[in-house]
């Protein structure tokens, strides 16, 4: 089993020690894709205001970079690798955290893997592979998180979605499925976690400028029209978390929320626009 512990990188000794607030309590945070874009924006974040992050990835490398970046600053940060396409590696992955850093008060799961390929081109272990990254190893943390943060009656989950779950996207059909999915299944959460109660979030980011990208499977999809940064989805998580009744969905770009109106309104006219365009960019 590829997971570990960094402790060494938590406890070394020649490092600035830790930030102190007077009177704030830090939070305990556990981001998961963390090792570059949103995730290691969000854990910097988290780890400027004071709160302890646990981060985790599967680029070993890259992930230690953060978490040497967070200590430079004076943060608190442990880093821990997990490849979330082996569910073996994502059970029980709360409670190691939990053994590291204390009660967990916020988890973000942004881990995600991108698939850039007409439909009818999507490879069945593709299809697999990214329903198993982006939404069946965000389940079980969510499920071990909600077990955890239920009996104490506090905590915050935080599922960084995509506005791509809420308009199939053409090339990209796949990934919009497994962000569509991550959406209902959110949505179903927030409610049951509400007895406890646990807040449940959604970010519902449109393109961002990172890695992401760079890194998707199958053929190249690159952005286009409005283009976010890291650390603008990164302020909109972090003062989610800070909010005494937090959102249901948090948009870092809010104008996406009126074509969001327009589609539950007009679908017919919104699909028509939609084919039209990809059909002109088809063309050229």
């Amino acid at each position: 089993m590829r997971l570990r512990q960094e402790n060494a990188l938590r406890h070394t000794n020649n490092r600035p020690a830790p930030r102190k607030r007077t009177g704030y309590r830090p939070l305990n945070v556990l981001i998961t894709g963390a090792s570059s874009g949103i995730g290691e924006a969000t854990a910097r974040l988290f780890a400027q205001k004071g709160d302890r992050v646990a981060i985790i990835s599967e680029q070993e490398r890259d992930l230690h970079r953060v978490a040497e970046a967070i200590h430079a600053e004076r943060g608190e940060a442990i880093a821990i690798v997990a490849d979330f396409s082996h569910p073996e590696q994502v059970e029980g992955l709360i409670a190691r955290v939990e053994e590291a850093t204390g009660p967990l008060d916020v988890l973000v799961n942004n881990a995600g893997i991108g698939l850039g390929a007409p439909i009818v081109e999507s490879r069945p272990e593709q299809m697999r592979l990214l329903f198993e990254v982006n939404f069946f190893a965000l389940v079980s943390l969510c499920q071990q998180a909600l077990a955890v943060m239920g009996p104490r009656r506090r905590g915050h989950i935080i599922n960084v979605s995509s506005a791509a779950g809420r308009f199939g996207s053409p090339g990209v059909g796949i990934y919009s499925a497994t962000k569509g999915a991550v959406h209902a299944f959110t949505q179903a959460l927030r409610i049951e976690a509400s007895v406890y109660p646990v807040f449940v979030s959604e970010v519902l980011p449109i393109s961002v400028r990172t890695r992401f990208f760079n890194n998707v499977q199958g053929k190249t999809y690159q952005p286009s029209g409005v283009v976010l940064t890291s650390d603008a989805v990164a302020r909109s998580i972090v003062r989610c978390t800070r909010s005494a009744r937090p959102p249901a969905e948090v948009l870092p770009y809010p104008p996406v929320r009126l074509a969001f109106v327009l589609d539950a309104l007009f679908p017919g006219l919104m699909a028509r626009l939609a084919t039209l365009k990809y059909r002109r960019d088809h063309r050229q």
